[in-house]
């Protein structure tokens, strides 16, 4: 049996074709009567209206590009995700994830995004979105929104956390447990792209030094360039030889994320240093992984962000005027088993 058309469900609930779109993908004027006989029509024909032809008047895609940095399956952008889709998925709108890994990357991806023009409005989450870029999408009408990058720049609207202040959270829990030489411990990005995750290193030293902090007091270490988005193997060897041969011992660390911080902790182990007996650590995202590793940190509700940029972008794309687009939601420090107290001898 052929499949049914609009044609066919128009002819048996005796209405035009524009009335059969209207009362089915509920948009437009339509008495409930005649809706009633178009949904009864449609039915009895197993008639379901197509996406792309219900989109063709109005010029909508109803669909919303998801711009991450790294891979998809990293806990930030899967719960970003998770977050994104559960605000527009119930709208009808359909998700796209998509992801870079270097500038490269990322100047090729918008060079050919106004020429598609498959979307209605994209989410960019933890890099830094630059005015050009925006501009190359500005005669498509596409609103950017960003989530956690590192500034408003380019941005219709956006939704982040102050990178600024939650590191100075770690450096003051750190400060109040007594330790008076501590250390930042990043990993190595590529130098053509600027993450919300780069600024943590500088916003480090300014927090210990307001507390009072020298340079030789606050340490700061870094992995080495790295190419497929994993640390090399010896990564944390390398980085805790370093921290055990720089002298003055180091007894409070803070590590760019928990991902980080928790090799760390198992190499420290491995080399008979106790934690948080001998060094405390602590780490930033408060993933998953931190609460089963016992790991204190940073915490930041990544499923919150995606959600609130899914509602910016939704109302963006509605021709709503946001009375607040750029939002920060606050962070706070979790206290489990990696940190303790310096005893004073």
């Amino acid at each position: 049996m052929a499949r049914a058309s609009i044609s066919d469900v128009a002819q048996l609930a005796g209405v035009s074709e524009s009335t059969v779109s209207r009362a089915l993908n509920g948009k437009g004027r339509v008495s409930d009567h005649t809706r009633q006989r178009v949904t009864a029509a449609a039915d009895e024909l197993n008639f379901t209206l197509s996406r792309n032809a219900s989109t063709l008047a109005t010029g909508k895609t109803m669909r919303v590009l998801f711009l991450v940095s790294g891979e998809l399956k990293a806990w930030f952008n899967a719960s970003a995700l998770q977050g994104v889709y559960g605000v527009l998925a119930p709208e009808g709108y359909d998700v796209m994830p998509s992801f870079i890994m270097n500038g490269a990357e990322l100047q090729r991806y918008f060079a050919e995004l106004p020429k598609n023009r498959n979307a209605d409005a994209i989410i960019v989450s933890s890099f830094l979105f630059s005015q050009e870029l925006h501009d190359q999408l500005a005669a498509s009408g596409m609103p950017v929104i960003g989530l956690n990058s590192p500034s408003t720049q380019g941005f219709d609207a956006s939704i982040t956390i102050d990178d600024n202040i939650a590191v100075a959270q770690g450096v003051q829990l750190l400060h109040s447990l007594g330790h008076r030489k501590i250390a930042f411990l990043h990993d190595c990005i590529p130098t053509d792209m600027l993450y919300s995750t780069s600024t943590r290193t500088e916003s480090f030293i300014a927090a210990a030094h307001r507390l009072g902090y020298t340079d030789d007091d606050c340490r700061i270490f870094s992995a080495e360039p790295h190419q497929n988005g994993h640390p090399p193997s010896d990564t944390f060897p390398k980085l805790t030889a370093q921290l055990l041969s720089c002298g003055t011992p180091i007894t409070g660390i803070m590590a760019e994320t928990d991902e980080f911080a928790i090799p760390l902790i198992k190499e420290l182990r491995k080399q008979q240093v106790r934690v948080p007996e001998d060094v405390s650590v602590l780490g930033f995202d408060d993933a998953n992984i931190a609460d089963i590793a016992d790991l204190t940190t940073i915490h930041q509700d990544p499923i919150e962000l995606g959600r609130r940029a899914a509602i910016k972008a939704l109302a963006l794309m509605r021709g709503k005027t946001l009375e607040h687009p750029h939002e920060v939601l606050p962070t706070r420090p979790v206290l489990r088993q990696t940190t303790r107290r310096v005893h004073m001898v």
